[in-house]
This record gives structure tokens, C-alpha cells and sequence, in this order.
């Protein structure tokens, strides 16, 4: 699933390359505190899908922390067709996702401005394709809570709000092909300890996929509300609804009871 080596550059420097990283595990500050282990993968992106694909493959990347913890950058490559020998990073085929943060941290929050460019595999401008790109991302997260509240301190405030846009720009745009400036953007809200200790209850809203400029189109969004129950320290019930519109057609409205174990 993994295999990478991250060590420290001095006291402000971090550098990360492997075989098999993905995005976040570089990136030097992840602007959400919305779970990626709740329901929908596609509220999960911290309201910046381009910017932030979470690519796994080849990769490497400098993150930087100022001496003030305040201010954080980071430059990261990968390439997640080069587990293919013959193609490796920047090469005619791969497909290589360059991105670029610049992040501030603040006391209870965080907020973070990120540039991500994806070439497809292809030269740049060769073909229309929405996989051929450049985004923007700003996203950010506001802790309310700095830990986790006592269970006798019932109220209708969040623990933490997270929220995010993202702006992508293919390289070649295709009005007849829908390969279209796009945007997405999400919202979340996270109570912990929410009736017991322990169990945390969570609300996400946003784009169930990337907006189009078209007059035509319906601006699908999804939605999810779940309620985690930590069982144990390993093994968490998550009982969810959730609904996911699709463009001129009937919304998919689902229930489902997740259990999640680690080890």
C-alpha cells in the first residue's frame, strides 16, 4: 500500500520520495478535519478535488515549517504510472501531478492554497481531456474544540468546520466533449464525543462531481449524515444516510451500517 522514506532537512526542511506515495502523505498541512473513513469518498477532498486527487505512485517532495510553526510550503511530484519500469517520472506516457502548497496555521485553524498540474500522460495541450489540468484549491478548517469536549457538555456547536473550493482549467477546452472549466467545493461539520464518549457525529455537503458551465446542466450535489460508535479501541460501527444527485436524472439515496476494524 505504501513504500516510502521521509526524514527531516535541517530543523525547518522535510523530504519524502518512495515507489509508492500518495499526495497527502507529502504535503505539509491537509486543510480538513472531515474524516476520509466517513461515507462519501467524494466529500473527502477537502472541497478541492483536482487540486488534492490524493495521486499514489512514484514520487518525491520538500515540505517547510517556519521556526513559528505558522507558515507552511510544500513542492511535491508523482507519477502514478510509474510503477511501470518504462515510464518512471516525467516521462512520454506517465502521467505526472506536480502540486504546490502555501499554508497558514493559526491557533484553532488552518488554511491552505494549493496549485495542482496534470499532464494525462500526453504533452501539454495535446487532446481535450479533463484529466489534463490546472487547479486551484483553497481550502481550511476552523477547530472550535481544541480537544475533545466533556460528555456532560451537550450542545449544537461543532467540534470543527471544514470547507473548501477548487477551481480546475483543462488544457484544451472541448465545449462538445464537456471538457469545461470546472469547480467543487464541500462543506463539513464534525461533533465529537457527540452523546458518548467517544462516538463522533458528522455532516458533509458538496459537488457530487466537478460543475460545468453549461446552462443545461443540474449542478448535482451529495450529501451525508453518519453517526461513528467506537466500539472499542479497534472496531468502530458507523451507521449512515446519504444522497448523491446526478445530472438530469434520479437522486441514489442510500443507508448503510459500516464496521470498521484496525489493527
Amino acid at each position: 500500500n505504501r513504500a516510502f522514506y521521509q526524514f527531516p532537512i535541517g530543523e525547518d526542511f522535510t523530504a519524502t520520495f518512495g515507489a509508492k506515495v500518495r499526495q497527502d502523505d507529502i504535503l505539509g498541512v491537509w486543510p480538513s478535519d472531515y474524516p476520509t473513513d466517513s461515507i462519501l469518498d467524494v466529500l473527502t477532498y477537502a472541497g478541492a478535488n483536482r487540486a488534492y486527487p490524493l495521486t499514489l505512485g512514484a514520487g518525491f517532495g520538500v515540505s517547510y515549517l517556519s521556526d513559528s510553526g505558522r507558515w507552511s510550503a510544500t513542492g511535491l511530484v508523482i507519477s502514478n504510472e510509474a510503477d511501470d519500469v518504462t515510464q518512471g517520472l516525467w516521462k512520454e506516457n506517465a502521467n505526472d501531478v506536480v502540486t504546490g502548497q502555501l499554508a497558514y496555521l493559526g491557533d484553532r485553524w488552518r488554511i491552505a492554497l494549493a496549485n495542482t498540474t496534470a499532464d494525462n500522460g500526453a504533452e501539454w495541450s495535446e487532446g481535450s481531456s479533463n484529466d489534463q489540468y490546472n487547479a486551484w484549491g483553497l481550502s481550511g478548517v476552523y477547530q472550535i474544540d481544541a480537544g475533545r469536549r466533556p460528555t456532560d457538555d451537550i450542545t449544537l456547536i461543532p467540534s470543527s468546520i471544514s470547507g473548501g473550493i477548487g477551481w480546475s482549467n483543462p488544457a484544451d477546452v472541448d465545449d462538445s466533449e464537456d471538457v469545461e472549466q470546472s469547480r467543487t467545493y464541500s462543506l463539513g461539520l464534525v461533533w465529537t464525543d457527540a452523546f458518548s464518549e467517544g462516538n463522533d457525529f458528522g455532516i458533509a455537503w458538496g459537488t457530487a462531481e466537478d460543475q460545468i458551465n453549461d446552462g443545461g446542466y443540474d449542478d448535482p450535489h451529495a450529501w451525508e449524515i453518519y453517526y461513528a460508535m467506537g466500539i472499542n479501541d479497534n472496531i468502530t460501527v458507523t451507521p449512515a444516510f446519504f444522497q448523491v444527485q446526478k445530472d438530469d436524472e434520479d437522486d441514489l439515496n442510500g443507508i448503510v451500517v459500516k464496521t470498521t476494524f484496525t489493527f
